[in-house]
Order: C-alpha cells, then sequence, then structure tokens
C-alpha cells in the first residue's frame, strides 16, 4: 500500500435498510466530503446496524471533513440512517480489496 491511509469508521443502529436503499437509488451518487479517498457501507440488515467507513490520507484531513460529516448527517434522516453511535478513527496497516466482477 502506498502512503499511509486513515479509516473514519462511523457506527449507526437503527437503520432502516429499505429506505436507505431506496434513497441511496434516487438522490444518485453521494458528495463525498473534501479529502475522503474512498468510502463504503458495511451493513448487518438482520440487527439495523450498519458502518460509514470513510478513507483519507491523515487525520488532519478527516478533522477537515468533520462539518461536511455532520451536514450529511443533517441531510438524511435520522429515522433513514439510524442513530450513529460511535465514531472511531484507525490507521490502515492492511488492506486488500476483494475482487469484483
Amino acid at each position: 500500500m502506498e502512503g499511509t491511509v486513515y479509516a473514519r469508521i462511523a457506527s449507526f443502529e437503527g437503520v432502516n435498510m429499505e429506505r436507505m436503499a431506496e434513497m441511496s437509488e434516487t438522490s444518485g451518487e453521494m458528495d463525498m466530503p473534501e479529502g475522503m479517498k474512498g468510502g463504503m457501507v458495511l451493513a448487518d440488515k438482520d440487527s439495523g446496524r450498519s458502518m460509514f467507513v470513510a478513507f483519507f490520507d491523515s487525520p488532519e484531513a478527516i478533522e477537515a471533513a468533520k462539518d461536511q460529516f455532520e451536514k450529511m448527517g443533517d441531510e438524511i434522516p435520522e429515522d433513514v440512517r439510524g442513530r450513529r453511535t460511535s465514531v472511531d478513527i484507525y490507521e490502515v496497516v492492511w488492506d486488500r480489496a476483494p475482487a469484483r466482477a
């Protein structure tokens, strides 16, 4: 892996997976916060929990995007996205993306 990468992981519970999928389909591509290099959402549909993983080059870039993440939270109703239970920052020390068709 070239350079250091950091992941901001926001955890949610009470996610309405059906409404989240509908919103994703109708809203098109989501605007990524400044400095965000990529991201993914992990979902446990049975429990209604999800994690939004956003990748950045530095902890400072994550801090600089904080207001944009809050704005995203304001744009997606809580009854859809669920309640944010935590936000954690990790250095990515190993990364091997799965093969995709």
